[in-house]
């Protein structure tokens, strides 16, 4: 038996921050992967096609936390992110797309392009998200998060939907439906569906690049991230031990005290942080008998079905769009590429899949890398990202291979709708849908948020860092602030950690 100060299940990015910051305050601690990687989620493979390197799950950088990369000295680890400009690019079937980026004039001329109008109505949009991103931002490292800290105002436009953020400032229907993609992403809502205001201002409240809600790419895929993260950590004295499962918690009376992995092997520690979903952590590890009945309502409670498939694909050349003619590589290739061309055809994707199982036309959300770091493809070759929704984990004839094949030729027909070159183009795929995203990277009902960041979900609703049962901590995405690629739930497990260690 190895005796530790404290004990990190799961190695995603948040709990590598956890650890990094227990090591930097003098503790020894120690970090159990239960696969052969380390990451969880955010992770970089370069053993599925010669020559690549496919960001399996996360694709884009906006919400690491600013603080966290400083403290730790991410850049000195090998963290290296850049601002992903143009932001959008969303092509239509008459010909006609949509690019916005950093410059105000371009923007312009594009909207004008459709409405003239909408020039001063989507600065005023940016406005107001910016602003909610930024006030959420300043709450995300709060140890004891309250939604009612916002003004009425702010709360009725983060319970709203993201249709009616969007509406209120402009009318083009294809930049209504760009903007409103913020508000869906990993959500099974639609979006003129309550609370999605809500992830829409999540979506803006990254200031990793020191523009609020701008996005980018990490060079060297997200794995650069974590692998930056376990560098820090280990600087600081912490260990990591991959094919490490563990399987249930130590215990001593109504304290946690320790984990044993799948192959008998036992570890102690004064403090136990899971960077495992909620449900896995209080139902297989503890055991939902340790818990008070509050933690029992909100676990039975608990939204946690993925909509969300990933697609990555390996391209012999550049995706020819009709709208945007050539496979020279050129600024729309750089950008977030939407198949979304207006509110109302985002809901039917929506309803679709609550009707049928899944979307008879699903919104796409597509990335490429590539273009601006090639050293990710083969020469003159890409990996094209796609995030599908809305393919749910419930589907109720379930997920077959025939299913998993069926979905991925949806995806790729209705991209050749907008660039016909795309089918013949792809040299490999691969396909994750909710339940391999569960499987994978135990991300229960394969929702990439650990769980709905919805009204009920978000603030004191969220689980809490401190378990029921004292020495268990959460440090992944089920705690405040919930999910995309922060940190904060590891640096708020961090610290409470420290504290009760002092008070001890």
């Amino acid at each position: 038996m190895e005796t530790y100060d404290a004990l990190v299940i799961g190695s995603g990015h948040n709990g590598l921050a956890a650890a990094a910051l227990l090591g930097e305050a003098g503790l020894r601690v120690l970090i159990l992967e239960r696969s052969d990687r380390i990451g969880g989620a955010t992770v970089s493979e370069r053993d599925r096609w010669p020559g690549y390197t496919i960001s399996a799950a996360s694709y884009v950088c906006s919400l690491l936390d600013p603080w966290l990369i400083d403290r730790l000295d991410l850049r000195a680890h090998g963290y290296d992110a850049y601002r992903k400009d143009p932001a959008s690019f969303t092509p239509l079937l008459d010909g006609r797309s949509l690019l916005l980026g950093a410059d105000d004039e371009k923007n312009a001329a594009e909207i004008a392009g459709f409405d003239s109008a909408d020039i001063a109505g989507f600065a005023a949009f940016e406005r107001e998200a910016g602003s909610l991103g930024s006030a959420l931002f300043e709450s995300f490292a709060d140890m004891e998060p309250r939604f009612d800290r916002f003004d009425a105002r702010v709360r009725a436009a983060l319970e709203g939907s993201a249709a009616a953020l969007v509406e209120r400032h402009v009318r083009t229907p294809v930049l209504q439906a760009t903007l409103a993609t913020d508000g869906l992403i990993g959500t099974y809502r639609g979006p003129f569906d309550a609370g999605t205001g809500y992830v829409l201002a999540h979506h803006y409240a990254g200031r990793a690049f020191g523009v609020q809600g701008a996005w980018g790419f990490v060079r060297g895929g997200m794995g650069a991230i974590s692998q930056a993260l376990l560098s820090a950590a280990q600087a600081r004295g912490a260990r990591a031990l991959t094919e490490a499962n563990v399987t249930r918690l130590l215990r001593d009376g109504d304290s946690v005290v320790g984990a044993v992995t799948a192959d008998g092997r036992e570890f102690r520690a004064r403090a136990v942080l899971s960077n495992a979903h909620p449900i896995t952590t209080y139902r297989d590890l503890l055991g939902e008998e340790h818990l008070d009945d509050a933690s029992k309502r909100r676990l039975a409670a608990w939204q946690s079905v993925g909509p969300a498939l990933k697609l990555n694909l390996a391209l012999g050349e550049l995706p020819n769009f009709t709208a945007r003619p050539g496979t020279a590589p050129q600024s729309h290739h750089r950008a977030t590429i939407h198949v979304a061309p207006d509110l109302p055809f985002l809901q039917r994707a929506h309803d679709d899949a609550r009707r049928l199982g899944e979307s008879e036309e699903p919104m796409l959300e597509c990335f490429m890398q590539t273009p601006t770091d090639p050293s990710l493809a083969p020469q003159g070759k890409h990996i094209f990202s796609i995030f599908a929704q809305y393919f749910p984990y419930d589907r109720p004839d379930g997920w077959s291979g025939a299913r998993r094949d069926a979905a991925a030729k949806k995806i790729v027909a209705m991209l050749a709708r907008y660039a016909p070159n795309i089918p013949n183009a792809i040299e490999a795929q691969q396909l994750m849908a909710a339940p391999d995203l569960e499987e994978r990277f135990g991300l229960v009902g394969g929702h990439i948020f650990h769980g709905e960041l919805l009204p009920g979900q978000i603030f004191e609703t969220r689980f809490g860092v401190r378990a029921p049962a004292r020495g268990l901590y959460l440090c992944g995405s089920g705690t405040h602030p919930g999910g995309c690629v922060s940190g904060f739930p590891g640096r708020r497990a961090a610290q409470a950690v420290l504290a009760d260690l002092v008070l001890a």
